[in-house]
């Protein structure tokens, strides 16, 4: 479990060592790299041809809280299904693409591509473990990022910008309030320009799909209930759709709160630079990776076009340090972070199919 979601916990470190023990166990070259104490990263390389071009497949170790799960990490296998937490958000991909390197490396001679897994950590928060591969100078020439798509390939998906912003009053005694100024009163006004502008955007051609969303998701505020509240403050959620960036995000945001300051100038209201911004995903069809990709499924026999979703991934990370990517792996999202988290065995049997048919594919012209 991320240790965001429970301090206690030891994060990534267990699956890490299992993963190299595996690669090891295969003779394959491994590393690690530290991204935050005792949380590390592993890269695995299968070696291909001197020169060949470098095919990434990755996927995060870490998961989100198992509230309401009892048993959460003890897999059960049930009508067709594996149970637990992970098992398609996405333990199920990493498993997979672990499986899909075995048979590649049994078949070594018709790799025209060398083939790394990197188990990454800290997805489920900051996506710090994909960002610090491509900072430490890991490249690929393409990758394949798992999370739970159906079995469908994702060449675009969306971006998120995380923040707050904080009204300031002055905290008085409640028998006498009218000394005071309320910053919750004032951060009502503040949720209510907010709402207008992620109406704005459900109104523009295309509706949330095509223009993104805003959501005000926590709150707090007050310090007893006979004091006038001196701050409140919100967390805002922003997704950003292809071809939106950040800084647009941002400014219509800025724009209702300067509407708001307008009419309260008794009132400080503060947006801080966010302190998550995660960009998305956008690789042309005609790009190598995506064709590729559309090939191997289509030599499966199943579904080979390209789609788009609006949730995110490490996908971004890779794209914004030069590797064009897609996402591609078991399960469904609806399924991801559920109570009863679970990955068809049929969808694990396509994704290693899928994962090797593209390795033995990346690399030759034909592919």
């Amino acid at each position: 479990m991320n240790p965001v979601y429970d301090a206690a916990s030891p994060g990534e470190g267990a699956v890490a060592d299992f993963v190299e023990q595996w690669a090891n166990g295969l003779g394959q070259e491994t590393s690690r790299l530290a991204v935050f104490p005792n949380r590390e990263n592993v890269l695995v390389r299968l070696t291909g041809p001197d020169g060949a071009p470098v095919l990434l497949l990755e996927a995060h170790m870490d998961t989100v809280g198992v509230a309401g799960m009892p048993d959460a990490y003890a897999p059960d296998v049930r009508g067709g299904r594996l149970y637990g937490r992970g098992a398609c958000d996405t333990k199920g991909s990493l498993a997979a693409m672990m499986a899909a390197i075995e048979l590649l490396a049994a078949d070594r001679d018709a790799l025209a591509c060398t083939v790394e897994l990197l188990a990454a950590v800290d997805e489920e928060t900051s996506g710090q473990g994909a960002r610090a591969h491509v900072e430490a100078g890991g490249s690929a020439d393409a990758a394949i990022v798992g999370e739970p798509t159906e079995c469908r390939i994702v060449h675009e998906h969306n971006g998120c910008v995380r923040g707050e912003i904080e009204a300031i009053g002055r905290a008085a005694h409640t028998s006498v309030a009218g000394e005071g100024v309320n910053a919750i009163d004032g951060m009502a006004e503040v949720i209510v320009a907010l709402r207008l502008v992620n109406r704005e955007l459900s109104r523009r051609p295309g509706g949330p799909a095509e223009n993104g969303s805003l959501t005000v998701s926590l709150i707090t505020g007050g310090s007893g209930i006979n004091i006038v509240p001196e701050r409140c403050v919100v967390n805002y959620d922003r997704r950003t759709t292809p071809g939106q960036t950040t800084s647009q995000a941002l400014e219509e945001i800025d724009a209702a709160l300067e509407g708001v300051r307008a009419t309260r100038s008794e009132l400080r209201i503060e947006r801080p630079e966010p302190w998550l911004v995660n960009g998305s995903l956008a690789t042309p069809l005609q790009e190598g990776i995506v064709l590729t990709a559309s090939a191997a499924r289509e030599a499966l026999g199943c579904d080979d076009t390209p789609v788009r979703v609006p949730y995110g991934s490490d996908a971004s990370k890779f794209q914004a340090g030069g590797i064009p990517s897609i996402v591609f792996g078991p399960g469904a999202i609806a399924q991801a972070h559920a109570v009863d988290e679970f990955v068809t065995i049929a969808d694990l049997s396509a994704a290693v199919a899928f994962y090797r048919g593209v390795a033995l594919r990346f690399g030759h012209r034909t592919g």
